[in-house]
């Protein structure tokens, strides 16, 4: 299997950092490496890119308590006419009408992925897991989530049968590329089969999600078997949109007739 690391980016401008991703499918003889200097021999790290998907979320809740319980919003994005339906009481929802949505810091979550381009009767069912959180003005929060960005390479390569992971993470701001890239595609660099893709994002900045595309697909639709498969459906809960000139203008947030001007509260 190979191994890839991404760039998804978020501008987060009360920080002006970046949220970059490390994109990994994993080769069954990878093994943890430093991109700088290497741990001593027989030391092994604490977290790594091979551990099932809520361990590491796990972890860090027993060492960050302060993420306990948190709300993250994420917004998961894709090509053109893409689907996403979210696990919930034990069962798929309908396909979202908006794919930004809140999920709760540490656990795994089971989504399907249908409506993929050329594709049309496959269906893919990737895992995300929010392993921290960013830090969003006070009540803006749905204004600044998470980009969880599929591509055309990471489904074609799921749909072939490799293990693509994607870990997002927030670019270090004291050294982030001063660059703009709202609306336009995820930056992509490629890690080597003997990287840890979670490890190199955690030396590039501070991993926030990871994102596990696979073929696996469910053999069951009920039982401890379809549950485990669902990790349980934890909570999630859709977010307020961003507006628009035109919301706020129905709102009385913004005059109608005015041509030009600001507004000092924009939600």
């Amino acid at each position: 299997m190979l191994k890839r690391v991404s760039f998804p980016t978020l501008l987060v401008t009360w920080i002006a950092a970046v949220a970059l991703c490390v994109v990994a499918a994993f080769a069954s003889s990878a093994r943890a490496q430093d991109l700088g200097s290497r741990l001593p021999s027989g030391t092994h790290p604490l977290l790594h890119d091979s551990m099932p998907p809520g361990e590491i979320g796990a972890i860090q809740l027993h060492r960050k308590p302060e993420l306990r319980g948190v709300w993250q919003a994420v917004e998961i994005k894709g090509p053109q006419g893409l689907k996403v339906a979210m696990a919930d009481a034990g069962q798929f929802t309908d396909n979202l009408a908006e794919s930004r949505i809140a999920v709760v810091v540490g656990y795994p979550y089971r989504l399907r992925i249908t409506g993929i381009p050329l594709e049309e009767d496959v269906a893919l069912y990737p895992t995300l897991e929010v392993i921290d959180r960013i830090h969003p003005p006070a009540e803006r929060e749905h204004r600044f989530p998470i980009p969880i960005e599929l591509d055309e390479d990471d489904l074609a390569e799921a749909i072939k049968g490799e293990m693509v992971m994607k870990v997002i993470y927030l670019e270090d701001n004291e050294i982030a590329d001063p660059v703009d890239t709202a609306g336009r595609p995820q930056r992509v660099l490629d890690v080597r089969p003997g990287q840890d893709a979670l490890r190199t994002a955690d030396r590039l900045g501070r991993p926030v999600a990871i994102l596990r595309i696979g073929s696996r697909v469910p053999n069951v639709s009920e039982g401890q078997d379809w549950d485990n498969f669902l990790y349980g459906c934890p909570a999630w809960t859709t977010i307020k949109p961003i507006p628009t000139k035109q919301m706020l203008i129905e709102q009385g947030k913004w005059p109608a007739s005015a041509k030009s001007g600001s507004i000092s509260d924009r939600r």
